[in-house]
């Protein structure tokens, strides 16, 4: 008893060791080695250019769900609002329209053995519900300036990244900078509904005529305040995937009749179980991938008990999933999320339904696919009378590959972040909904997904909700970022 005593102890006494050598020696992954320095500040006047985007905003170009039904005209108006507020870009850089309304340009390098860099925006916007008008503090095509904010659809997703992408060009323009690297900017104009008439037949446009760039730089991920980091630091997340995406149709089958004789279980009750079953019985969680790549780079930033938990993952992986499962929003980090969106069932309240019907929409998760989300459903439901199938004219987006965060690009990427927005992290992550990079991915060697603002938990729900906003300081940071990040890629 003595001798297992002893053995207990010193098992003990090495698994404190071994935790407390992780902990000591778990490396900041930060660009530590060459401090960057922030660059001197350019003269943006982000007033003005405010006001330029401003007008971009009141043109309503608006995606609808029916992909044929959409506002061409404020489409080809914004073609020419760009044409005039961007004089240099228009004489000096080539553009080619695509499918008629999507933009993309060129400006050539003075290097042609050097692969191109590919920018991308979306000049499309969602509708603002009808029912939300009267909560707006401005209305979402007004392009309000107020309170130090633009307000109005696309300040936010996704006019604010185009114009601050063709400010940059044009402020370089304006300096004479020739690029040794050649530059692309392309915007498409249904990213909203998927991008298959616009980011689509760019890509396609580029595979044709061999163009392949190093990288896509995209929307997706932004800078999270100290409020929403898990490292309480303001903190730069940058995407290297996205979900991917399908649904599942449910139908649950009984006897019908009349209400006042019915069965012990309804097609309603079997419905709801199966439902409930599924709900109680997701995918199970996973940090390898984008996200355990994100904690591999925030988790040295840490302190205390969270730090030493994340230094050991050999021993608290699975400490760290179930903590990572008890918040929705990372929980959507780790997994294959489950969520029933519509249900249908019954056409009278005293008739038994013979049929009830689900659909239940699935995020995939990289390293996940359809099939097995279709295989899992199945299991968990295991239930003859309920028939399992993708919805009718289901699309199904397989999870994006996952691009490098070990690149020469990447650090490019974590440079340019460092010299504008000082003292703030930087790391991969996962992009939960999806972006036009998805397109570009046999016509580039990485797709990343950043805009370059700070966002708080409020901001989050400005996103497609009410009152849209940027402010005109974070507007002017984003100019400030697309120009540096032109020069670090292109001399």
């Amino acid at each position: 008893m003595k001798k297992l005593y002893i053995a207990i102890v010193i098992l003990f006494v090495v698994l404190v060791t071994v935790i407390i050598i992780n902990t000591v020696s778990y490396q900041s992954r930060q660009m530590i080695v060459a401090p960057v320095a922030p660059v001197a500040t350019i003269a943006v006047d982000a007033n003005k250019a405010a006001q330029r985007l401003a007008l971009a905003i009141q043109l309503p170009t608006i995606s609808n769900q029916q992909v044929d039904v959409f506002n061409a005209k404020a489409l080809l108006q914004l073609h020419g609002l760009i044409e005039r507020q961007f004089p240099l870009v228009a004489a000096q850089l080539e553009r080619r329209v695509i499918n008629n309304y999507s933009l993309l340009y060129q400006w050539p390098g003075a290097n042609p053995d050097l692969k191109p860099v590919t920018f991308l925006a979306h000049m499309d916007v969602v509708p603002a519900e009808v029912e939300s008008l009267t909560l707006w503090s401005y209305a979402p095509f007004s392009g309000t300036l107020a309170e130090g904010f633009i307000w109005g659809r696309g300040a936010m997703d996704d006019k604010s990244s185009m114009y601050a992408l063709l400010e940059a060009v044009e402020h370089l323009l304006a300096q004479s900078f020739v690029p040794q690297r050649t530059l692309y900017l392309a915007f498409g104009h249904d990213e909203e509904v998927g991008g298959a008439q616009g980011a689509a037949k760019i890509a396609e446009y580029m595979q044709e005529k061999s163009i392949h760039s190093l990288f896509t730089l995209d929307e997706g991920m932004v800078i999270v305040d100290a409020q929403l980091s898990p490292a309480k630091q303001a903190t730069a997340i940058v995407g290297i995937a996205e979900k991917g995406y399908v649904s599942v149709s449910l139908t649950a089958k009984a006897q019908g009749g009349h209400s006042s004789i019915p069965d012990k279980i309804s097609a309603i009750g079997l419905l709801a179980e199966a439902i409930l079953a599924l709900e109680e019985n997701q995918m199970p969680a996973s940090l390898d991938g984008p996200s355990g790549k994100m904690f591999e780079f925030i988790g040295p930033e840490m302190t205390g008990v969270q730090k030493m938990v994340f230094a050991n993952r050999w021993l608290f992986n699975q400490v760290i999933l179930s903590s990572l499962l008890a918040k929705k929003s990372t929980a959507a980090l780790i997994r294959t999320t489950t969520a029933v969106t519509l249900l249908q069932a019954g056409v009278k309240e005293n008739v038994l339904p013979s049929q009830a019907t689900a659909v239940v929409n699935f995020r995939i998760l990289p390293g996940n696919d359809a099939q097995q989300v279709l295989a899992h459903v199945s299991k968990v439901i295991d239930n003859d009378n309920v028939s399992i199938s993708f919805t009718k004219n289901s699309v199904k987006k397989p999870a994006s590959l996952v691009s490098a965060s070990d690149t020469p690009e990447f650090l490019m990427l974590e440079k340019t972040v460092k010299q504008i927005f000082p003292n703030t992290l930087f790391t991969p992550g996962l992009v939960l909904g999806g972006t036009d990079s998805r397109h570009y991915e046999t016509v580039a060697d990485n797709n990343y997904r950043f805009l370059p603002y700070q966002v708080s938990n409020e901001d989050l729900a400005r996103v497609h909700g009410v009152d849209e906003r940027l402010s005109i300081k974070a507007y002017g940071q984003m100019i400030q970022f697309y120009r540096q990040l032109m020069l670090n890629v292109a001399q």
